[in-house]
């Protein structure tokens, strides 16, 4: 779609998005849309706003943006208005270093989590695609924690890094909402899905610089076991 990670849309652009979303919205789809600046990401919210006013309340459609590394506190603000999602990626762990040259101090923001979560803000972080990112849920889960990139430049400021457990939880249990699973996946509860894993080491206790070298040794999905190393074999 034209509007797709597009600083400027012209009028022509954003009457088209509008017809999509609106049907969408009409038909009770979700909606996720990729954005990078949060400079120009008024003209995607405008639209939504728009729909939300003239169409359906779409906080029950659960719509979400993905990527906008450099959220403002605004643009986070009109999201939770919304009931809008931000689902995020690890994207400055192997581009940070070059956006110090771009964005410069802003950078120590990317992406402000915590900002995010006291807005209200429903916040889903994963691996994005391989091709752009590792697979890796553990090295994801180092880099928000300690805000570091790839070269081990420090990126990220102490206010915007999340506890363990907040990070743990946008992870699985938040991360299950933009697919309307988060009823049956995404926690330990009765009734809900056996998806679990036993790990090499304790998340909440070990050094963060470890965290990336963690594994699985039983990986259990829908209470089947579907990996195990020779200690569980």
């Amino acid at each position: 779609m034209a509007i797709n990670n597009n600083n400027a849309p012209d009028a022509n652009v954003r009457a088209e998005f509008y017809d999509t979303i609106r049907w969408a919205a009409e038909k009770g789809l979700a909606v996720s849309m990729h954005w990078i600046d949060s400079a120009s990401v008024g003209v995607l919210l405008d639209l939504f706003e728009r729909v939300d006013r003239e169409v359906v309340p779409i906080a029950a459609l659960r719509w979400s943006i993905s990527h906008l590394d450099n959220a403002s506190p605004e643009a986070l603000a009109r999201m939770a208005a919304l009931g809008v999602g931000w689902s995020t990626q690890l994207t400055t762990y192997y581009r940070g270093d070059d956006q110090i040259a771009q964005r410069g101090e802003a950078v120590r923001r990317q992406p402000p989590f915590v900002s995010g979560q006291a807005a209200g803000v429903k916040i889903g972080i994963g691996t994005d695609g391989h091709r752009a990112a590792t697979y890796n849920p553990f090295v994801d889960l180092q880099w928000v924690l300690d805000g570091k990139s790839v070269r081990g430049t420090q990126l990220r400021a102490s206010e915007e890094i999340p506890s363990r457990e907040q990070a743990l939880r946008m992870y699985t249990h938040d991360a299950a909402w933009f697919a309307f699973a988060d009823d049956t996946r995404g926690s330990l509860e009765v009734g809900k899905l056996a998806d679990f894993a036993i790990l090499d080491r304790d998340f909440f206790t070990v050094p963060v610089d470890q965290i990336g070298n963690t594994v699985s040794l039983l990986t259990v999905v829908d209470g089947n076991v579907v990996h195990s190393d020779d200690s569980f074999r």
